[in-house]
């Protein structure tokens, strides 16, 4: 995926610009000199690794004292990120590269093939990352950096389906799943719809989020040919900022409805960067979320959705849209948000979901949406 010039308030990143033309020969020479020459695909992983900010896993995840000392949790997390660079399918093809390649091994963090530790250590890494959510604090911190003393002018939201390798959820677990997570958010439980655009409007990011049902399920969406398609698994909804860049995401069961998560999702988004436009297709057609993306200073380019009763489509098969000559321009901002799905899908790990639960499919997939925030980020000079 090519990169596109992002649309700033300022012109920061012209300074930066060469700045980086400066230190990335420095930094790859450096490496090349430990490791030997690298390929395309191994700076970008260091690009990567660099522009993130990894102190954080060491802090969390890092040796207390007590016991054994386990494997760097550091070098696992890099391992992870590796395997989305590369796009290999499962975690004992990163760990057989890793093995293989002396260079690989050592952009990890390793030494020597002993220090290397076996898919179970992963596999039990990878879920305490999962759960502590360290993907998600990465994400939001690359585009609050990135995007600091900047204006974003266009913001997308769109979703894309996630294949899942699980049993669907029963009715009964449904119920009971929803009940639970309303006991936790401390909401009534007997409330009626709890993920009503009207309620979510007065609620706050996370407890928006945890309400929005997770579980395993089916979903059914109309592709972009007008074909219906139906899918066993998640809903991945992003926001993608100008230049293609991811600033937040969130993972619901594949039955929930667009709209239905796209008040959470702007409320993650604006923790990350201020923006003034959001972009959305006909799903989003709602007032509540032409509302409350007014109320938070931004102008809604939304596409009309015709219902029963509203505008039909006119002579030529084409529907009637509220939108002026003006914002049409700028809604085609929009494909850059099916560009990152499209992105995620074919070349960072969105169509190799070998892991099941929630949280553990939401790591994976943040995994893949961190190397392209970066990749898209390098592109446009900003990182």
């Amino acid at each position: 995926m090519k990169g596109k010039t992002i649309t700033t308030e300022n012109k920061g990143a012209e300074s930066f610009e060469e700045h980086w033309l400066t230190i990335q020969p420095r930094l790859f020479d450096f490496l090349e000199d430990e490791v030997g020459e690298l390929d395309e695909e191994q700076k970008l992983f260091v690009r990567v690794a660099e522009s993130l900010d990894l102190r954080q896993i060491e802090a969390r995840h890092g040796w207390c004292g007590n016991g054994r000392k386990p494997s760097s949790r550091l070098a696992i997390f890099k391992l992870l990120l590796m395997k989305h660079v590369w796009n290999w399918p499962e975690t004992k093809d990163a760990l057989g590269e890793v093995r293989r390649s002396p260079a690989l091994r050592r952009l990890c963090g390793w030494e020597s093939v002993s220090d290397i530790p076996s898919g179970p250590t992963v596999s039990r890494a990878f879920a305490d990352f999962a759960l502590d959510k360290t993907a998600e604090d990465l994400l939001a911190r690359f585009a609050g950096k990135i995007f600091r003393g900047r204006v974003v002018l266009h913001r997308s939201i769109d979703s894309t389906e996630i294949d899942a390798r699980e049993r669907p959820a029963t009715k009964d677990e449904k119920a009971e799943a929803a009940k639970d997570a309303a006991i936790r958010a401390q909401v009534e439980a007997n409330a009626g719809d709890l993920n009503a655009l009207s309620l979510q409007k007065g609620r706050d990011a996370e407890t928006n989020l945890s309400l929005l049902p997770a579980l395993c399920d089916w979903g059914c969406k109309r592709n972009s040919k007008g074909k219906t398609q139906f899918w066993r698994g998640y809903k991945l909804h992003i926001a993608v900022a100008d230049g293609d860049i991811p600033i937040a995401a969130c993972l619901t069961s594949a039955s929930v409805h667009d709209s239905r998560a796209a008040i959470p999702l702007m409320q993650k988004a604006d923790e990350a960067a201020l923006s003034l436009y959001d972009l959305g297709d006909a799903a989003y057609d709602a007032g509540e979320i032409r509302d409350f993306s007014e109320a938070n200073g931004h102008v809604p380019i939304i596409d009309s959705n015709p219902r029963r009763g509203g505008a039909k489509p006119d002579c030529r098969g084409e529907r009637f849209v509220r939108i002026i000559p003006a914002e049409k321009v700028r809604f085609r901002n929009r494909s850059g948000v099916e560009r990152v799905n499209g992105h995620l899908h074919d070349a960072h790990g969105g169509r190799t979901v070998r892991v099941r639960g929630h949280e553990k499919v939401f790591f994976h997939l943040m995994l893949g949406l961190l190397v392209i925030a970066v990749e898209q980020a390098a592109a446009a000079m900003l990182c």
